[in-house]
């Protein structure tokens, strides 16, 4: 008998070739009751064989015990990354639900550490049985990471990797790479610009996050292979303050002319088209522009031709795997690999119609 080609082999089938009863299958299956160390060992060669794994709703049942799970990720407004990110493990907490999991949801504001203190504070709770977090604010999440350490409690990152410390496992996409692959789309069509800018929206260069940093370190290491000699300038822009910013943005293009690659290192281009949108043709006329995230808004700027390429890491699929992953852990100790990459694609205005990011 084989367990291959949708055929699914049952426990009494199981008995049978351990040459056991059904009911000392299900307490090895399940972990209940006293079986004989041999007969034990018969029942588990048979599993190896076939490749057999419990129904989590059942194992759940059979065990008897419920888990809780503490999500810790950023506050985000309708149509966002974080919002997509959301959608993914809201899908995994309906099903969890039937299986003995509680999700807890505890959001944080991407702007203040004091914020991610206060979640993390939720989700210190007795009956925390592990944790699911964004890696903003560094040291707050290390020292956090170090406590469920010494609690024995398993984490799982999203969105970045930190090396280091003790987490189950990490979702996200490769940044390092991603960073390259937008430096490349930059140059791919038109040759090296004149001059380069990175527009931080809203967060100032020096509080930029990890996932961010790492993406600027690609972005700049290939831009360097491929020649590129000029600087690299680092534009401030707030959407909240928007005759600022537009004057920023536009004294920029006015007064070093010549063909322009700009860059926004998180999901918010939009905005930066925002303040574009604002700024005379002429003066931005050969600018062109890389993005992250296939979110609408960054979507919908992509098919107008305001932005030339986003580079895409499928945030709701991320969202789903990620607390999937330590919830199977939970219910049955399958823990997944250290490092889970998220694929990284590539839209462009003819694509952009086509494409699920889920």
């Amino acid at each position: 008998m084989s367990n291959t080609e949708g055929e699914k082999i049952r426990i009494i089938d199981i008995a049978r070739l351990a040459g056991v009863s059904a009911g000392t299958v299900d307490r090895v299956i399940h972990e209940r009751g006293r079986v004989s160390e041999d007969k034990k060992k018969k029942v588990e060669a048979v599993l190896e064989q076939f490749g057999y794994e419990p129904n989590m709703a059942a194992r759940s049942l059979a065990s008897r015990k419920d888990f809780t799970i503490a999500v810790i990720v950023p506050s985000y407004p309708e149509g966002s990354y974080w919002e997509l990110v959301y959608r993914g493990m809201e899908r995994v907490a309906a099903e969890l639900k039937n299986y003995g999991l509680k999700v807890l949801f505890s959001r944080f504001d991407q702007y203040d550490p004091a914020s991610f203190d206060a979640a993390a504070e939720a989700a210190r709770g007795e009956g925390t049985s592990g944790v699911l977090m964004a890696t903003h604010f560094l040291p707050r999440v290390v020292e956090f990471s170090g406590e469920l350490d010494s609690a024995g409690i398993p984490y799982v990152y999203i969105d970045s990797g930190i090396e280091g410390c003790g987490n189950l496992t990490y979702f996200g996409g490769d940044s390092l790479v991603s960073g390259r692959m937008a430096a490349k789309l930059l140059v791919n069509d038109t040759g090296l610009p004149d001059r380069v800018f990175v527009a931080h929206i809203k967060f100032a260069r020096k509080d930029i996050s990890l996932q961010m940093q790492t993406r600027l370190d690609g972005f700049t290491g290939q831009l360097s292979e491929a020649g590129y000699k000029g600087d690299i300038d680092h534009l401030e822009l707030d959407p909240d303050k928007p005759e600022l910013s537009t004057r920023t943005m536009h004294n920029y293009l006015r007064t070093r002319g010549g063909r322009t690659g700009g860059i926004v290192l998180n999901s918010r281009i939009y905005q930066l088209i925002e303040i574009m949108d604002r700024i005379a043709e002429d003066v931005k006329a050969q600018v062109k522009l890389v993005g992250f995230e296939a979110i609408p808004a960054n979507v919908r700027a992509l098919t107008e031709g305001k932005v030339d390429s986003l580079v895409s890491q499928r945030p709701e699929l991320q969202g789903y795997y990620a607390l999937k992953a330590i919830g199977e852990y939970l219910l049955y100790g399958r823990a997944p690999g250290k490092e889970n990459l998220m694929p990284l694609d590539i839209l462009i205005k003819d694509n952009a119609p086509y494409y699920l990011s889920f």
